[in-house]
């Protein structure tokens, strides 16, 4: 053994044993990455089946809207709409979308708005990455309040289902965005938001029913007046009359005193005449007496607009007015083109209860099938006269021809002038 030669052995064994080590660090390496691919494959795995969860639970979502909406498309094309809440009057469906909103914040705060599909790390840190994704979430959810604040501007009954597919689509496109981030929102959010567009919709219908509630109150208080005044002023024409054929009575009865044979004879005549006038008097005033102390009494009325409406198109309605023609030109005066036709004029000491019955009985034939308090009827004359036939206690005068003199005129006119 040479001088060098002290050791070789010992350190062919040690590089033995590190070449093993450094054999078994290779292996366990490889194993780890083995490990943590079957790790991320099974996170991915995990999230997958989450996502197909979720879009299984929009997709039964979507489906249940679709179902519902084909339910109510044919009758939304005929001008129905179907309250989900029915409320009263727009006060409760106020307090109703302030509930829900406190509801949607408490969602936000407890955690139930977004969720974060699977943990991710950042820098090698769970909570930093718990703390990054809770970033996200909020920012989704900011993202998805400014979508659907938009779509709550001019939400109506009418736009309500588009604006509710605008929202889902808005949704999706937000969790499919955040999907590489692990975080979602969810679908209970999502449900509330539509909500809120329904109520909100069904909110604003409910205002304008309200604000044209109270627009008939007011033009019946109007009507009301205008009957007081057409009262009093006919009162005081009474009066003026029944003073002029008193005077007058006295004047001849003062003649008759003085006057022959021949001239009695023809005094007494004016004399019959004059109190003829007075006991004529008398039954209009007593006319105008039952109408002031009988609020239920007036005149049902059916008239017809061709030139603005259509054939076979009535309006329906009752005025307690003295002079009932007058109402109707009142009718025609500014909202409507051409003049009203008439085609009945019916009194009845019961003429609300008339009008009712006649509204119930042609609902069908409705021209607007949402609002009932439009007067308008798309019905055949001849199904009015059937109707009315049975009223043997009436006396109900009908004419079915509508001359729409103004509208065939313009016709005429325009005939002319083309030709």
């Amino acid at each position: 053994m040479g001088l060098f030669d002290f050791g070789k052995a010992k350190d062919k064994g040690l590089e033995l044993i590190l070449n093993k080590l450094n054999q078994d660090i290779a292996t366990k390496t490889a194993e780890l990455n083995s490990l943590n691919k079957q790790l991320q494959i099974a996170n991915e795995l995990q999230t997958i089946d989450n996502q197909i969860q979720m879009k299984k639970s929009e997709l039964l979502a979507i489906e249940e809207e679709i179902n519902l909406a084909n339910d109510t498309l044919e009758l939304q094309e005929f001008g129905f709409f179907e309250r989900r809440y029915n409320f009263s009057d727009s006060t409760r469906y106020k307090d109703a979308l302030d509930t829900l909103r406190m509801g949607q914040k408490d969602m936000v705060k407890n955690g139930r708005a977004g969720e974060i599909i699977s943990p991710m790390l950042l820098d090698n840190s769970q909570s930093k990455g718990r703390a990054m994704q809770n970033q996200l979430i909020k920012a989704a959810i900011r993202g998805f309040n400014g979508e659907a604040d938009a779509l709550l501007v001019k939400v109506t009954v009418s736009n309500v289902d588009k604006k509710v597919q605008a929202l889902r689509k808005a949704f999706e496109q937000i969790n499919k965005m955040y999907q590489r981030n692990m975080v979602c929102l969810t679908l209970p959010y999502l449900e509330s938001k539509i909500e809120e567009l329904r109520l909100a919709a069904e909110y604003e219908m409910q205002k304008q029913e309200e604000k044209e509630l109270l627009r008939e109150q007011r033009a019946k208080e109007k009507e009301d007046k205008k009957l007081q005044a057409e009262i009093a002023n006919r009162r005081k024409q009474l009066e003026k009359d029944r003073k002029h054929f008193k005077q007058m009575l006295a004047n001849v009865e003062d003649l008759i005193k003085t006057a022959n044979q021949d001239e009695i004879d023809k005094l007494k005549s004016q004399l019959s005449e004059y109190q003829d006038k007075l006991s004529e008097l008398d039954e209009i005033e007593e006319d105008i007496d039952y109408r002031e102390g009988h609020a239920t009494a007036g005149y049902v009325y059916i008239i017809s607009n061709i030139g603005a409406f259509g054939e076979d198109v009535y309006k329906i309605g009752v005025t307690r007015r003295l002079e009932p023609l007058e109402r109707i030109r009142e009718l025609g005066s500014a909202s409507v083109p051409f003049q009203f036709d008439v085609h009945a004029l019916i009194f009845s000491e019961e003429a609300f209860v008339l009008e009712s019955e006649l509204h119930s009985t042609f609902a069908k034939y409705r021209v607007n099938k949402v609002n009932g308090r439009k007067e308008y009827f798309k019905v055949p004359f001849a199904e009015i006269k059937a109707v009315l036939d049975t009223h043997k206690e009436l006396a109900i005068e009908l004419t079915e021809d509508a001359e729409a003199f103004e509208y065939r005129q313009g016709i005429l006119m325009e005939t002319k002038t083309n030709g």
